[in-house]
């Protein structure tokens, strides 16, 4: 199959490369046998990116023999933009989730208890959890997080 994009195109997918690859590596040290495949088609696709026009954003080590953005690349992209809003989404999100978890854990006694509550009895003891930590977290961030 072959594919045609143009140079506007291209310079998106170099963006959607960035994204993806930060997600799957970001948090892991060293190669993850799960990703190679992930990893080989990015390293092909950044191979193009001297005939597309964009060899400015993307610089071969000879010595790891990888494809890498440059500098110029991470300072000009927008694909940071997207992954930090993405990030602060998630951490708010998460921490939420997490402290009505454990808080409905504890107000019912354990977690067989909230295991074996039904979907919607479950969902009206969070709800005024989930409630009091959005407006919490809304009006306040972490000013009010103490341990």
């Amino acid at each position: 199959m072959k594919i045609n994009i143009t140079k506007k195109e291209y310079k998106s997918l170099l963006d959607i490369l960035s994204i993806a690859d930060w997600i799957l590596n970001a948090h892991k040290i060293g190669d993850d046998p799960e990703t190679e495949e992930y990893e080989k088609l990015e390293q092909k696709l950044n191979s193009y990116a001297e005939d597309m026009g964009y060899g400015n954003f993307v610089t071969y080590d000879t010595k790891l023999k990888k494809f890498f953005p440059t500098k110029e690349f991470e300072e000009t992209s927008k694909f940071r933009e997207f992954i930090d809003e993405f990030e602060n989404a998630t951490f708010w999100d998460e921490l939420l989730h997490r402290l009505v978890e454990r808080d409905l854990i504890k107000q019912e006694g354990g977690v067989k208890n909230v295991m074996n509550m039904n979907f919607r009895e479950r969902l009206e003891k969070e709800e005024p959890l989930e409630k009091m930590y959005a407006t919490e977290f809304e009006a306040n961030g972490l000013d009010n997080i103490r341990i």
